[in-house]
Formats: C-alpha cells, structure tokens, sequence
C-alpha cells in the first residue's frame, strides 16, 4: 500500500506542475474548455455533461466531472461557464469558470472571427484528513495540515475561427497567480498556481461527400518550463459518427470514438498510459454528452438541424 501512495504522490505532484487544469483528452469537441475566446462561436447552444476517471484501478487515481454551456447572447457576443469537480486522492477542487467573449468579423461574409475571451473562476480546495495514513498518530502536520480555500483567478484568450473548417487560439490561465498557502501547515508553504499557456489549432479536410478528416493539436506550457503536447487525428462518417487516435507526449496514446444522434452527441475516449504508472493501473476513460439547442436565426449548419428545417417547415 506504501508503494502505492508514493507513486500517488509522485503522479499528482507531477499533475500539479505540468497541469493545473483538468487533463480532457477530448478537447476539440469544446473548445472553450481551454480559451475562453470560443465562448459563443457554435450556431447552437450546447450543454456538455463529462466525466473522466484516470488510471484505473489505482488506489485515489483522479476523478474529475464536468459540465458546461455557453451562447451567443447578442451581437458577436458570447457567455458561457463551466462547473468542475476535481478529485486526486485527499484533495478536491471544485469550482466555476464563468467567460464571455466578443467576436470580431474579419470579412464582409462572415468566414472569419476573432474571438477576444475573458473569464473569471473561483476554486475551493479542500484537503480530506480522514484519507491521510500517518506513521504519527495525531501528527499535528495532519491535524492541521489542511485549508478549506476559494481561490478566484482569472484567464483571457484569442481564438480565430473559418467557417466550420479551422481554428486556432491562444489562452492564458491563472492570470492572477495568487500565493496561497492551501494547506495551513504550522511553517506555511505557498503554493503557487502558476500561469499556464495553451495553443490549439486545427482544420477540417473534406475528403469526400461522406468522409471528413480533422487534425487537431493542443500545446500547454507552464511558467516553471513544463511543455506538453497532444496531436490528433479524427476520421468522420456522413458528419455523425467518428473514429481517431491521438498521442500526449511522454504521458498517452488516446483513442476515440463518437456519434451524433439528433440533437445527443456522445464520445468516449480511452488513454493508454505510457509512463511508469501504467505498470499500476489499466489507462484512463472519459465520456462526454452533449445536447444541442436550436437557435432561431442560426445558419444551421448541423445535420439534425438540417432535418428539422426541411421537414419542419416554418409556417406563414
């Protein structure tokens, strides 16, 4: 069991500087997850339910479930939040990013934007005694060791969209940068959220009528020189059903697979673990639903939508 929290501590100990941000394998299908300036840029109103459960079968192996909205609520305006909770073991953050943006039109046809995005969100962090094993007993470190926090930060992002067809963006996270000592120990340790930076980008190819092929790529650099890197490919059928794989350096081969039912879109991803605590668990899950809204005025450029505006005539 010792060996088990060691390499525990080690696994989060590394998330904690190399991801401050919940890891989501399936970023490309919500992109405001990760820059605040794709606030509002979908023709609907989607509502994403997901869940991600990491390394399984490892003992305190992090949790974390998610759910998010975001509109265009005026013109070239966007609003939107997302609710997490995120658990490693004895700690917990749960918290609120709630972000706007304000899209600027490149060109008289309306292909291109630029979305200029902030949010603001308010994090608790929470450290359960009760799962801490000491060779003390009533080890004052432990007693007192933990600090129920609401730490507020802040983010900004760009984020360029063509059409349905590419995007990229830049975004920042933990702006603020506050020093907080989360753990209250009797000598404080600060423990700086330090400033993360994220770029992802990519480009649907229409291959055929029926077939369309999409490479995506998500960069994430932290202040204290920690760079990882996710690339993928996404392969989809008729515009309802998708497969594709992706690679996170030193860390997973991901592999993916989705569909769009009406209005539902699901998707499941399963990383397999490639560094050493993978010889303690079996990869990592994640699912997403999502149900998307009509907007009267959209463009309507999803499929179901499609169907309801020709089978649905609007009558006069």
């Amino acid at each position: 069991m010792k060996k088990y929290l060691v390499i525990l501590f080690i696994g989060v100990a590394g998330g904690a500087t190399s991801q401050q941000v919940a890891l989501n394998s399936q970023y490309l299908f919500n992109e405001m997850l990760v820059n605040p300036g794709a606030t509002g840029t979908k023709d609907y109103i989607p509502v994403q339910l997901g869940f991600r459960k990491q390394w399984v079968n490892f003992p305190g192996s992090p949790t974390t479930q998610t759910i998010s909205c975001h509109a265009a609520i005026a013109k070239n305006m966007g609003f939107g939040g997302t609710v997490f909770n995120d658990v490693s073991g004895p700690s917990r953050r749960t918290g609120m990013n709630i972000s706007g943006s304000y899209q600027l039109r490149l060109d008289k046809r309306k292909e291109h934007s630029l979305g200029l995005g902030l949010g603001v969100s308010l994090t608790q962090h929470i450290i359960d005694v009760n799962q801490l094993i000491t060779y003390l007993p009533d080890d004052p470190a432990v007693l007192r060791g933990y600090d129920n926090q609401l730490v507020p930060d802040a983010n900004f992002g760009v984020f360029y969209k063509f059409k349905d067809k590419g995007f990229a963006g830049l975004s920042a996270y933990n702006l603020v940068e506050l020093n907080r000592d989360l753990y209250d120990f009797e000598n404080p340790i600060h423990n700086t959220l330090v400033r993360t930076y994220y770029f992802v980008g990519g480009y649907d190819f229409e291959l055929s009528p029926t077939f369309d092929l999409k490479p995506t790529a998500l960069v994430q650099t932290i202040e204290t020189g920690t760079t990882q890197f996710d690339i993928s490919l996404i392969g989809t059928y008729k515009k309802v059903v998708w497969l594709g794989a992706s690679y996170r350096h030193t860390d997973a081969v991901v592999f993916m697979a989705g569909a769009q039912a009406g209005p539902f879109k699901f998707g499941y991803s399963y990383d397999y673990t490639l560094s050493d605590i993978g010889n303690y668990s079996s990869g990592s899950h994640e699912i997403f639903l999502e149900i998307q809204f009509y907007k009267e005025g959209s463009s309507v450029r999803t499929p179901w939508l499609k169907r309801n505006r020709i089978f649905s005539p609007r009558i006069k």
